[in-house]
């Protein structure tokens, strides 16, 4: 069974998109490539990873990626503003792959609540 939590490393698609991470010749363009194409989890987990390099806060993130990001440079705006907008499309539509499954809780629930406060946090860092 897999993890699942609403905190961006709180999954195995997550956590194992950052071990990606970790390997990728060039950091900044397999994020730039998630945020375009990849699943729900990795796009918030690719928009967390910029919000901590770009905030320099790591307090809510898995402690792996608060040692990856530690002493890397903020990310170039053009990468913030995709994962702003990639956050903002995922926030607005309840129907897209990943969203809906947090939407199927309610509207009221505080798990998925938890989610969407957990990807405007990252918008928020990404300013």
């Amino acid at each position: 069974m897999g993890a699942w939590s609403a905190e961006s490393f709180g999954n195995d698609d997550a956590l194992d998109w950052f071990g990606d991470l970790q390997s990728a010749p060039d950091a900044l363009s397999f994020i730039d490539e998630t945020l375009a194409a990849g699943t729900t989890e990795s796009v918030v987990a690719a928009a967390a990873v910029l919000a901590v390099l770009n905030s320099k806060d790591s307090t809510a993130v898995h402690p792996d990626v608060a040692a990856w990001c530690s002493g890397r440079s903020a990310p170039p705006a053009e990468l913030k503003q995709a994962a702003l907008s990639a956050i903002q499309t995922i926030l607005d539509d309840p129907e897209v792959e990943g969203h809906d499954v947090w939407a199927e809780l309610g509207e009221d629930d505080e798990d998925y609540l938890a989610w969407l406060a957990n990807l405007k946090i990252i918008q928020a860092r990404l300013q």
